[in-house]
């Protein structure tokens, strides 16, 4: 069989040239759209990784903004339970203290009330038995006593020492001789004598009755005084029996 050469080479060029056409018009086309349903199908696959990335990440700092907020409520509520506790036991402490305050002051005043009770009741009494012993005194009183205290008086003047001379000497009013009782005439020459014999002549001597003396007798003088009575006696043991009251209930 012969080869017709020129047909061969016609049906390479035919083929070559519907080979061109097929790849300008067909395959060309379906290649491009192909290629860019790769490309969208491509994008669409990063965009759902990006998405799917940030997501996860949008998970994750959700997950870390509850771990933090768990932590701050964690540590929030510590703060407030050590706050609370820390207020309770300052509340518990004041109450305790103003329990004591309380039951201290009322306990002072029991104690006030039961000295000043207790002082009170020495003090009433140590004026009864003052008063029962100046009635006694005054019931006792009569003439051999009285001229006891005329006499230990006159004594006593004649001791005047010169301290209490010079104080009779500056005076310029009259010399009082008072008496819980009426000195009797006989005796008061006495009085004058002891009297004249310490201090100059043209000072007046004076007598007067103070029944309030209980049983004494007193020389008088501006700014000096010599006494010797039983109310004298009583102050000092009235002052002594306030000074123990005073020591045993602690009130000074």
């Amino acid at each position: 069989m012969e080869i017709n050469w020129l047909t061969f080479f016609a049906q390479i060029i035919n083929f070559l040239i519907l080979v061109a056409v097929l790849q300008r018009f067909l395959y060309g086309p379906i290649v491009r759209a192909m290629d860019r349903r790769e490309q969208k199908i491509s994008d669409r696959i990063q965009a759902a990784e990006k998405q799917r990335e940030a997501a996860q990440a949008e998970a994750e700092q959700y997950r870390q903004m509850q771990q933090e907020f768990a932590a701050e409520r964690e540590a929030m509520f510590s703060q407030l339970k050590a706050e609370v506790e820390q207020t309770r036991k300052a509340l518990m402490q004041n109450m305790r203290e103003e329990v004591d305050n309380t039951s201290r002051r009322w306990q002072d005043g029991i104690k006030r009330q039961q000295d000043g009770f207790m002082l009170e009741l020495r003090h009433r009494a140590s004026v009864q038995v003052q008063s029962a012993i100046r009635r006694a005194l005054i019931d006792l009183a009569n003439v051999d006593l009285e001229q006891q205290m005329i006499e230990v008086f006159i004594e006593r003047i004649e001791k005047l020492n010169e301290c209490a001379l010079a104080s009779l000497d500056r005076n310029s009013n009259p010399i009082v001789v008072c008496s819980s009782f009426d000195i009797p005439d006989e005796a008061r020459p006495k009085i004058i004598q002891a009297v004249r014999d310490k201090v100059p002549s043209h000072i007046n001597l004076e007598f007067e009755t103070e029944p309030e003396l209980i049983c004494g007798i007193e020389l008088r003088a501006s700014g000096y005084k010599l006494a010797w009575s039983v109310e004298n006696y009583l102050d000092r043991l009235e002052e002594s029996l306030s000074a123990v009251f005073e020591e045993e209930t602690g009130i000074a």
